[in-house]
């Protein structure tokens, strides 16, 4: 499902670097000299696909919070579950939604005073993110029934990796994506858009995003939350 070739990967990273820069300097530029009324049809292409990403980002994460109340109520969790889970989020959200953020979305963002401390702790989030998957991949691997201290660890790194990555995405859908409009030109923002797309089907494959929404669809059926309607609370719940 996830580009796994070496060559592919080091060509999305070029790729993406110079399209973040290009698009930096486009915006630094647009400053002094005022651009077109951007079309009507391009309105939110970039930010609507960030957006997806994101939807897909936290029912990754519900399936991990599935995953660590399961453990805290030492109910039976499978671990291929569990390596699945870790696996999907580290892939998707690490590997390709949060690359594409700092590549493409944030250098733009770089001459905005205003969100300079925004874009400060969202690369600080990044940051933990990566190294929270990381001390989740052996603790996923070894995951057993029977060892109640692997649970717990995985548990604890779960919650602080939902709880996180939770909240900034968030941020960024209220505080951060809708100001892409103020700061990208309308030529530029076309670009993003077609860059940022580019980009997900370099490193998910050309069926890739539906594929990762299969591969969640599947865990969040064994956690027993495949059905929207599981989140409703029932008549007893609100008495």
């Amino acid at each position: 499902m996830y580009s796994k070739n070496p060559l592919s990967r080091r060509n999305f990273l070029i790729l993406a670097g110079a399209a973040g820069a290009g698009l930096a300097q486009g915006c630094s530029k647009s400053a002094s000299k005022p651009e077109s009324v951007r079309p009507v049809e391009y309105a939110g292409a970039a930010i609507e696909l960030l957006e997806r990403q994101h939807g897909v980002t936290r029912r990754a994460l519900a399936v991990m919070s599935k995953i660590k109340d399961g453990i805290n109520a030492q109910t039976d969790i499978q671990p291929e579950t569990v390596r699945g889970a870790v696996e999907i989020v580290g892939s998707f959200m690490i590997d390709c939604h949060q690359l594409m953020e700092e590549k493409f979305v944030f250098p733009v963002f770089a001459a905005s005073p205003n969100t300079s401390e925004l874009i400060a702790v969202l690369r600080q989030q990044h940051a933990a993110a990566f190294r929270l998957i990381e001390i989740l991949k052996p603790l996923s691997a070894n995951f057993s029934p029977k060892d109640r201290e692997n649970q717990r660890k995985t548990a604890n790194m779960l919650h602080l990796l939902a709880r996180m990555s939770q909240a900034h995405a968030s941020w960024e859908d209220t505080a951060l994506f809708p100001l892409l409009h103020s700061v990208v030109p309308a030529t530029s923002y076309d670009r993003l858009s077609s860059d940022l797309q580019g980009a997900e089907t370099e490193f998910l494959g050309q069926n890739g995003f539906d594929e990762t929404l299969q591969t969640i669809a599947r865990y969040e059926n064994s956690l027993g939350i495949g059905n929207l309607a599981s989140f409703t609370p029932q008549p007893e719940d609100l008495s």
